[in-house]
């Protein structure tokens, strides 16, 4: 999963669902017996989603109606991991936790590609300014997105195992606005192995499920959930249990049938959940949400604004005895001096003193993920700088270990700086992209930049000044000195690292979005046709298209 700012994505509900899926067959004989044949052997897999922050939107909301797993020797074959509806997604918030959609029993085989389709009509998007798309102005391009698994998923007989998937909001073609404002949407999703296995999945962190208690047992209960799915939740002596009502610690005993309940989980390597912590209270708990993403430090009345799963930002005051920590362990400051560490973008954890209040103050505030990211302005062999008009530059030596690369390409990475430094360049407008994500040096008390992703520059809409010749063509935009500014843009040509190249039509007022082969771009990259490109830099100065945009018909 790539990071980007904020930098580069908080918390709606969605569902566990645990389908049984079997193969039933008759068989009979002249006979007056029938033989039944054993069941197909099954495993359980869960499906998971996963994101990245997003710089222009807070939201970009969906409802997951159908996910489904592709045989590997056959794609005819297809077997339903999940099918209903889910409360909506907020793809925009899952950077530093898994959405888990669903847990099935498959039936045992390889898989190596997966669909999922969503409900067209449920796509609400919202800018990070909190404006909200007229549903009049968005055009989602289909509904299902098939994506290609880069290690098969495989299910043995009883076994668990788990597929992860990252929707792209930063690819250029996710949400393209069209020369007349519209907005169209292209799902955009691809898979991200998990090379410790299910393993891995004790270290995940899965956003909070909110509903009531169906049922309890002597060590677990049943959820049903807001999207109207069971999950079963073991709970264990390391559980932290909180009874709203009494707004004091609870216990395991006051869970009962019928309760409200906000729980955080964690998966074990079978594929069961554990509670990690709950929240249960007879009335119906308030919409905060424990996650979110910092949106603003207000350090004169000592507030975080954090993100809700209401889209509007939620302040919480800081005391004097907060405690700020970094993935838990690190210990960071107590107090308000510590927001001098924290800006937008920080994925947090924050546990509040009470819910109930209002404002609510935080007892603790764990950095779940720190980030950084924007224009740089500036790169030696030992730092560089992201440029802040506002918050004021901020400049991060490079981290042990420090890797870097292009966003679309986490597999062509580089560890040298001096190579990284000798790509930020720029040119006029297109200034130099970057995101990082930080680690905190305790011998500095700084941020540190363990990674840099080099983010595709998409200059405004312009035009094809020069029409695609011998891998590469001229465009030319308007810049914000109201001049006129050409850019040579190479396309690459080798299978695997072209860039996206697509039609955007308009039709009678339909609107239609089709890739472009390589062996047409001659004849369909030409001037003056109208265009976006995005470009990423290259250490030898020049610029390669990330992806390329013609319009027609507008």
């Amino acid at each position: 999963m790539r990071p980007s700012p904020r930098i580069c994505s908080f918390l709606t509900v969605s569902a566990l669902t645990v389908l049984g899926l079997s193969l039933a067959c008759n068989g009979g004989s002249s006979g007056s017996s029938a033989s039944t044949p054993a069941p197909t052997a099954t495993g359980a897999a869960s499906i998971i989603l996963t994101d990245a922050p997003s710089d222009q939107w807070s939201a970009i909301e969906v409802v997951v109606t159908k996910v489904t797993l592709l045989d590997k020797t056959d794609h005819t074959k297809e077997v339903v991991a999940f099918q209903g509806a889910t409360a909506k997604i907020n793809l925009v918030d899952l950077d530093s936790v898994g959405e888990l959609l669903a847990t099935a029993q498959l039936p045992v085989g390889t898989y190596d590609a997966l669909r999922i389709t969503i409900d067209p009509s449920s796509v609400n998007l919202v800018k990070s300014d909190g404006t909200a798309v007229p549903a009049s102005q968005l055009h989602v391009q289909g509904s299902t997105v098939q994506v290609g698994l880069s290690t098969d998923l495989v299910v043995t007989s009883g076994g668990s195992n788990a597929v992860q998937i990252d929707f792209d909001l930063g690819h250029p073609l996710f949400l393209v606005q069209t020369p007349n404002g519209d907005w169209s949407m292209n799902l955009q999703a691809r898979h991200r192995p998990n090379a410790n296995g299910m393993m891995g999945m004790a270290q995940m962190a899965f956003r909070h499920r909110k509903g009531t208690i169906a049922s309890v047992g002597a060590s677990s209960f049943v959820l049903h959930t807001d999207s109207g799915n069971d999950l079963t939740v073991n709970v264990d002596a390391g559980a932290w249990l909180f009874d709203v009502d009494a707004k004091a610690v609870g216990s395991f005993a006051g869970l009962a049938t019928g309760k409200n309940a906000l729980v955080k989980l964690r998966m074990q390597s079978d594929g069961s959940l554990w509670a990690v912590r709950v929240w249960y209270s007879a009335s119906a708990l308030q919409g905060w949400t424990p996650e979110g993403h910092v949106i603003g430090v207000d350090r004169v009345n000592n507030h975080l604004l954090v993100s809700t799963n209401a889209g509007m930002p939620r302040a919480i005051a800081i005391d004097a005895d907060t405690a700020f920590t970094f993935h838990s362990s690190q210990a960071l400051g107590t107090g308000t001096a510590a927001l001098a560490d924290v800006w937008m973008g920080f994925k947090v954890q924050v546990e509040v003193k009470d819910p109930l209040q209002v404002p609510m103050h935080a007892s603790s505030v764990n950095i779940q993920r720190a980030v950084d990211g924007g224009a740089i302005n500036a790169a030696t062999a030992t730092s560089f700088t992201y440029h802040h008009p506002i918050a004021g530059d901020r400049t991060h030596a490079y981290a042990n270990p420090f890797t870097w690369w292009y966003l679309g390409f986490p597999g062509i990475t580089s560890t040298l700086p001096g190579d990284f430094a000798a790509a930020v360049t720029g040119a006029g407008d297109v200034r130099v992209q970057g995101a990082s994500d930080l680690v905190w040096n305790t011998g500095t008390s700084t941020w540190d930049a363990s990674t840099a992703v080099f983010l595709p520059v998409a200059p405004p809409q312009g035009t094809i000044s020069g029409s695609y010749n011998g891998g590469q063509l001229g465009f030319t935009f308007t810049n914000s000195a109201a001049t006129s500014q050409t850019l040579t843009v190479n396309l690459k040509t080798t299978v695997g690292m072209q860039p996206a190249v697509v039609e955007v039509a308009n039709q009678g007022g339909v609107i239609t979005v089709s890739p472009i082969d390589v062996s047409a771009w001659a004849t369909k990259l030409v001037a003056p046709a109208k265009a976006r490109v995005a470009v990423v830099p290259k250490p030898d100065g020049t610029f390669s298209a990330y992806a390329v945009v013609v319009f027609t018909g507008f």
